[in-house]
């Protein structure tokens, strides 16, 4: 193991292998992921399994986890899911560990039943006909590990059944208690399927070659479909206006979106609100016709602006209200519990009225829960990782799992972008343009990218180009921007690192991963001495990239 374990995890650890079946609860934040890695390695270490699987609820926690497993832990760990290609999948199925989502797991079961070991993350959605239950119940392993923040109490008997008995880490170890928050935020993913896929897939296109006004018109269009679903764009498209006039010629494909899912995050909401124990549950929709739809099929109470009154003494007695800004506005119910935000916003002030005043420490000190379903690879993920951001600006912590943020980073509509740097590095202004996002969006996410480490930049005659730091070898081609100096001398200012390329290479690789950086250069070129200071504001994240970074700062295509 590349980690050490805090004195909870070592507990939790101890108990899970001691006990071969249990559920662990423990605090979002905490380190399940490491228990669970730490588990898995001791079995493989002393014989125990040969092969594992790990059901994750979400693409998100797939590809992140997998990561982990396989940096912390050496393990052969492979993702599933929906979105990989066939040879992919059969590449991951091939692993000793898999790590899928319940609905992949599904249909690849007759390969992944006989799995020695089990670990189901998120363990509280083991339910009903769920896919989790349908995988939990076929596969025979004989070690089994369960893992969550909480166990909603109408489940604690299916979750036992199918997976063990539940262990609660005592909250009390004086370690644990600062990762304990007065509430847990999640994110549950929605995607889009079917025709409404292919709906946001011709906006998107359509968008690319559009002027300036047709684009804000296009983004319009794919925020409402993205972040509300088809019925609120069937909406914007029946009105006299430029939206509605730009849509008439999708009109068909909308039509047979509404028909086939009109709200496309109905399935997440209802996971969510059966997925918590909850007093009083507000979802809150920025659009009255979904409102009132979400509100007939969950049986809520519909909290509206600009309608008769509703009764104070029915809002406080409904166990679901279903709010638009009037809710925002209009409610102060501090016993409310769970908070699920169905309409992503980048407002600052919008979130914090959402959230800020709403999530409030109860006096019975029960916790409360804060869930955002988002649309992946699209601009909604946009709006809710910029909402995020702005929020913790202000102080409004979402308390969510850091390294879910930053995996959520890349399921921005930027995100897919990412796959074609891993291919071909790019100037930022081509990068929004295959993007289908307004430029000043495109630099403000690569700016959050190159934070996480995830992306990297060179300079050139030219401006900046962006490369995936996972595949800094796109930046072969470019040989005239890193071929260094030979008598050159650098200084890493924030490191106090001097010498030579080769030495502060040598020196700066032990402090990885490091940024931002400025790199100071002075070289001899005949006659000439050249000074020149070059800034990198992006973490480095691999000594690839390090080498990288050195040799473009000392290049001779920039020094003159």
């Amino acid at each position: 193991m590349r980690v050490e374990l805090r004195s909870y995890q070592k507990k939790a650890l101890a108990k899970a292998l001691r006990m071969r079946k249990c559920v662990i609860v423990m605090p979002t934040g905490s380190g399940k992921t490491i228990v669970a890695g730490a588990w898995l390695s001791e079995l493989f270490k002393n014989s125990k399994i040969k092969r594992a699987l790990v059901l994750e609820p979400t693409r998100i926690l797939v590809d992140q986890n997998s990561l982990v497993f396989k940096e912390k832990f050496d393990l052969d760990a492979r993702p599933l899911h929906g979105r990989k290609r066939r040879e992919e999948k059969e590449w991951a199925l091939e692993g000793k560990v898999v790590v899928a989502t319940p609905e992949e797991a599904e249909v690849w079961l007759e390969h992944l039943k006989d799995r020695e070991a089990l670990v189901v993350d998120e363990c509280h959605h083991t339910v009903g006909k769920d896919p989790y239950v349908k995988v939990v119940s076929s596969v025979e392993a004989e070690w089994r590990l369960g893992l969550t923040a909480f166990v909603p109490s109408a489940r604690k008997e299916m979750i036992e059944k199918y997976i063990g008995p539940i262990v609660e880490i005592d909250w009390s170890d004086e370690e644990l208690k600062k990762y304990v928050p007065p509430y847990i935020g999640e994110v549950y993913e929605a995607p889009l399927e079917g025709p409404c896929e292919r709906l946001y897939e011709e906006l998107k296109s359509e968008w690319q070659g559009a002027d300036p006004k047709k684009r804000i018109l296009l983004s319009m269009a794919m925020r409402f479909l993205a972040r509300d679903g088809p019925l609120a764009l069937y909406e914007s498209s029946q009105r006299s206006t430029s939206l509605g006039n730009l849509l008439k010629k999708h009109k068909p494909l909308i039509e047979e979106c509404v028909r086939y899912k009109p709200l496309h995050k109905m399935p997440a909401l209802k996971r969510a609100l059966s997925d918590h124990d909850f007093d009083k549950a507000l979802v809150f929709v920025d659009r009255v016709i979904v409102a009132k739809k979400i509100a007939e099929e969950v049986r809520a109470e519909l909290l509206i602006g600009k309608q008769k009154p509703v009764s104070i003494e029915r809002i406080r007695k409904a166990k679901i209200i279903v709010a638009t800004s009037a809710g925002e506005e209009g409610i102060d119910l501090p016993e409310a519990d769970l908070l699920v935000i169905w309409s992503n916003t980048s407002s600052a002030l919008r979130f914090i009225q959402r959230v800020g005043r709403l999530l409030r420490p109860r006096k019975d000190k029960k916790l409360k829960f804060l869930v955002f379903i988002v649309t992946p690879d699209t601009i909604d993920m946009d709006l809710l990782v910029e909402g995020l951001e702005i929020a913790k600006k202000v102080g409004v912590d979402p308390n969510i799992d850091p390294e879910i943020l930053k995996r959520l980073l890349t399921k921005t509509s930027v995100g897919s972008v990412l796959e074609l740097l891993k291919e071909r590095a790019l100037p930022e202004d081509v990068l929004a343009e295959l993007a289908s996002v307004p430029l000043t969006r495109a630099r403000r996410l690569l700016k959050k990218f190159g934070e996480e480490g995830l992306v990297g930049y060179v300079h050139t005659p030219y401006g900046k180009l962006w490369y995936s730091q996972d595949s800094p070898e796109v930046l072969e081609e470019y040989r005239d921007i890193l071929e260094p100096y030979k008598n050159v001398e650098l200084k890493l200012r924030e490191l106090g690192i001097r010498g030579d390329l080769e030495t502060v290479l040598r020196k700066a690789r032990k402090e990885l991963p490091l940024g931002p950086l400025t790199v100071e250069v002075r070289a001899r070129e005949r006659d000439m001495e050249i000074f020149e200071i070059r800034k990198y504001s992006f973490k480095i994240s691999n000594e690839r990239v390090l080498e990288v970074v050195l040799k473009n700062a000392a290049s001779k295509g920039l020094l003159s």
